[in-house]
């Protein structure tokens, strides 16, 4: 058994946004990951499936391993730094607002 991982940092969509769906692909085959990623109309589906492709590429290429026999172990999403920006608005004030970032880690495993 062979762990092969991926991180991605600095993602630009907060973690609970990519938490729920890294929820619905924890555990599965690859090949079914990737049905499922590619055609959710979501941002984070799209973060994830290029993630995804990228701990692939590493599993086959560097480790040589096959692809049919690839599950997705783990995916570990946390908090990323937060980036603060602000907004003028009218009769001369300013409001303040937060852009999120998330830290993605794809685990895989050979069954």
């Amino acid at each position: 058994m062979t762990q092969v991982s991926a991180t991605l940092k600095y993602a630009l969509l907060s973690e609970k946004k990519i938490n729920l769906i890294a929820d619905l692909v924890r555990g599965k085959k690859v090949k079914e990951a990737f049905n499922l990623l590619e055609y959710m109309p979501k941002k984070g589906a799209r973060t994830l499936y290029k993630l995804l492709k990228s701990a692939v590429a590493n599993a086959v290429q560097n480790h040589k391993l096959a692809l049919d026999d690839l599950f997705i172990e783990k995916i570990e999403v946390g908090r990323g730094p937060k980036i603060k920006r602000v907004r003028f608005v009218s009769r001369s004030r300013i409001s303040h607002y937060e852009k999120y970032r998330a830290y993605v880690k794809i685990l895989l495993n050979t069954k």
